[in-house]
């Protein structure tokens, strides 16, 4: 009867850290994937912007910045202090891209608004590789990868 009962508390245990592994992974993801949607959402828009029109790209900025934040929210709950610390930079990269991005869709159409754009798009870019670390980061975590790639820099 003992042998039976450590037999059944031991899955209990396995089956609980399964539970939160599935809960960690799904968290991770959506981080991944709402903050990338979120700076591609901008990206568009900027881009749009330089065409003249940009209603559509401005709604799902929208969007796409409420899904990030929500997507945060989570993770600041369950995730390991070294994925949010990494996430935060790019978190406040988004917002300071965000800000510049809302000041210049208020401005004029005008070649300085052209260069403005250009430089928004500037702040965007360079925050697939700060995504690229945030990802390899939790890809160690959840053991889906056994180190950080050689390129890895915090």
């Amino acid at each position: 009867m003992e042998q039976a009962e450590r037999v059944r508390v031991a899955e209990q245990k396995a089956s609980a850290e399964q539970r939160k592994v599935d809960q960690l992974r799904s968290c991770y993801v959506q981080l991944n994937a709402r903050a990338r949607h979120y700076r591609d959402a901008m990206l568009a828009h900027a881009y749009a912007l330089k065409l003249g029109s940009a209603d559509t790209e401005a709604v799902e900025v929208s969007t796409a910045r409420r899904a990030q934040r929500d997507a945060r929210n989570e993770a600041q709950m369950i995730a390991s202090e070294e994925v949010l610390t990494v996430e935060n930079r790019v978190n406040l990269q988004l917002t300071f891209a965000y800000r510049h991005l809302m000041e210049v869709a208020r401005e004029p159409e005008s070649s300085a608004r052209l260069t403005q754009l250009d430089h928004v798009i500037g702040l965007l870019d360079p925050l697939i590789e700060k995504l690229e670390h945030m990802q390899a980061l939790m890809r160690v975590e959840l053991g889906v990868a056994q180190e950080l790639p050689v390129w890895y820099d915090p």
